[in-house]
């Protein structure tokens, strides 16, 4: 009776610990999430108006129906988190909060994922690791109790993360891509460790599939763990291939569409723009090395040089920066995607991490070291590939691993303490600074993120040109012409006028709709235009409403109303002409 009683005392603590974590992993990605980012990014009002669009005409901003790919901005990203959109506006209407709330939902499911991932993946490894006895089901759950631990501290560390925090309060496809691959690898070794059970199998694929319509990253991660997984689990594959062949059908089935879509010349558009290996100056350098090593008869210098390797140094250079220090765990400014003053990782959990890595190579098996090593090494693959590395967007997948690191090395620290009596003031001290520690970063991150980076970064999300825009569809009736800049601070500001208007979709595309989303395309519809402003021309038109940069007008025009960034510093000025 008092065993019973022990193990079920130790279930409901496991139990209450994975609420709590959750409950305040919620908290940081909810609260005040219609404010903190500041106001709609480039990416989110056109999420949210594409998806409002398809929801009242089963067409995008274009006409285009039910499309597989985003035209948007003309980068023709996977569409899926778009549909994922459409009941949060269905049910609370077009706002910045319907836009980020399936990415918030999604973000705790993956927490509460990566607790039951580490549990399956590390529970034949503790077998292993701490043999027991005798089979009694006292010892069977302090043997569980440590893997209990491990995933605890996964995914406490995931729902304090300031990477995950900041990504998974933007509504934003990345966040739904690194769920989904959550998703998959878990019931992937699930299916492995339960060999009758080969129907988690087949919801693996599906998730996998499902991740390649959400990011581009995931096109490249997709494969490469697919192919990983493949090989390190080949032995146990085998005792399921009724259930791999269903479920490799049925991915087949599902990536056929975004697959062909991908392929298109239009689909391969992303992938040019953000390209690393076109117009790098490095191509210039290495003709102008090869030629000085040419005249000078120097064939090493040549070989080094040549320009067919360009493209492995480019590659190479930037996938190291993504495991240098000062990426993850610092940040030099207002680097995007971390809170001021914060990295991606908090500093303490380094010590931790390597701990835990050096733990991983020498105390458990061959197939969870592959695994969660060429999972690091496999994320880092995209970002790679592309310009403006190091990237914590691209980079995303990465995640839950350097967090699982990170627990790893703070149970062998705590079991270090333990095993040997070192001394028991140690562990209590051990407890309490932790505590503390835990406790001051998280409350720095937490002034950072919703008081300092709100104004800090408000720039970035077009703070100025969202509150504009709300001042003119005050007055705009009033006007025969209004007239929006779209350079600078009103970049894409024909988006936005869309979004915070909650522009009639089928009068949009009656319209003609969007024509091209490109770069300094310009816009038109009804008595709108969205253009470089001239205000050397443009004063001359009557009854007409200008909203532009600051810049554009000369300092002696009378403006309605000036707008500035939470900084302070005015970005966008309102000027009317009623003569």
């Amino acid at each position: 009776m008092i065993k019973e009683f022990r193990i079920r005392n130790l279930e409901l603590r496991v139990i209450v610990f994975v609420i709590c974590i959750l409950a305040v992993a919620l908290f940081l990605r909810i609260y005040s999430l219609d404010k903190v980012p500041p106001s709609a990014s480039l990416d989110e009002v056109s999420i949210g108006y594409n998806a409002y669009s398809i929801l009242k005409t089963g067409g995008d901003e274009y006409g285009n129906k039910f499309p597989p790919l985003l035209r948007a901005y003309d980068d023709w990203r996977p569409a899926l988190y778009v549909y994922l959109v459409i009941p949060f506006i269905k049910f609370f209407d077009l706002t910045v909060l319907s836009v980020r709330l399936p990415s918030v939902i999604l973000s705790v499911f993956t927490i509460l994922a990566v607790y039951f991932l580490v549990k399956e993946m590390f529970r034949r490894e503790f077998k292993a690791q701490f043999p027991i006895q005798s089979g009694t089901k006292l010892k069977t759950a302090a043997q569980n109790s440590k893997v209990e631990i491990i995933a605890l501290f996964s995914m406490f560390l995931l729902a304090i993360s300031p990477w995950h925090i900041y990504i998974s309060r933007l509504g934003h496809e990345v966040n739904a891509g690194l769920s989904f691959i959550v998703f998959a690898i878990l019931f992937f070794i699930k299916a492995i460790n339960n060999a009758g059970k080969g129907w988690f199998l087949i919801l693996s694929s599906i998730f996998f599939s499902l991740s390649l319509y959400t990011y581009q990253s995931e096109k490249v991660f997709f494969p490469l763990a697919i192919l990983v997984l493949g090989l390190v689990y080949r032995d146990r594959l085998v005792k399921i291939m009724k259930s791999l062949l269903i479920a490799v059908i049925l991915a087949v089935i599902l990536v056929i569409p975004i697959t062909v879509s991908t392929l298109t010349p239009e689909g391969l558009i992303r992938f040019k723009g953000t390209s690393a290996f076109l117009e790098n100056s490095l191509y210039q350098e290495s003709a102008e090395k090869v030629l000085k090593y040419k005249n000078e008869k120097n064939v090493l210098g040549q070989i080094i040089y040549n320009r067919r390797l360009v493209p492995l140094k480019i590659f190479s250079t930037n996938y190291l920066s993504h495991f240098s220090p000062k990426f993850l765990f610092f940040n030099s400014g207002n680097e995007s995607f971390k809170a001021p003053s914060l990295g991606l990782l908090y500093i303490w959990e380094f010590p931790f991490l390597i701990i835990g890595f050096i733990y991983l190579l020498k105390s458990f098996g061959k197939k969870i070291k592959l695994i969660l090593i060429l999972w690091v090494l496999i994320a880092f693959v995209a970002p790679s590939l592309t310009i403006g590395s190091p990237h914590a967007m691209r980079a995303f997948n990465v995640l839950p691993v350097p967090q699982i690191f990170t627990a790893l090395g703070i149970f062998l620290s705590i079991n270090f303490i333990k095993k040997y009596k070192i001394n028991r003031y140690l562990l209590i001290c051990f407890y309490v600074l932790g505590h503390i520690v835990v406790i001051y970063f998280l409350g720095s991150f937490y002034r950072q993120y919703f008081y300092s980076f709100p104004k800090n970064q408000s720039s970035s999300f077009q703070y100025s040109l969202s509150s504009s825009i709300r001042y003119v569809l005050g007055i705009e009736k009033s006007y025969d012409k209004i007239v929006f800049s779209n350079k600078e601070n009103l970049y894409q500001s024909y988006m936005f006028y869309l979004f915070y208007s909650k522009y009639d979709a089928y009068l949009y595309q009656k319209q003609g709709g969007t024509e091209s989303g490109g770069f300094a395309q310009e816009h038109k519809f009804g008595k709108y235009e969205f253009r470089p402003v001239v205000w050397s021309k443009d004063q001359l038109m009557s009854n007409a409403l200008f909203i532009g940069n600051v810049s554009d007008f000369p300092g002696d025009v009378n403006s309605a109303k000036n707008f500035a960034n939470l900084d302070g510093k005015e970005a966008i000025k309102v000027v009317h002409n009623k003569e």
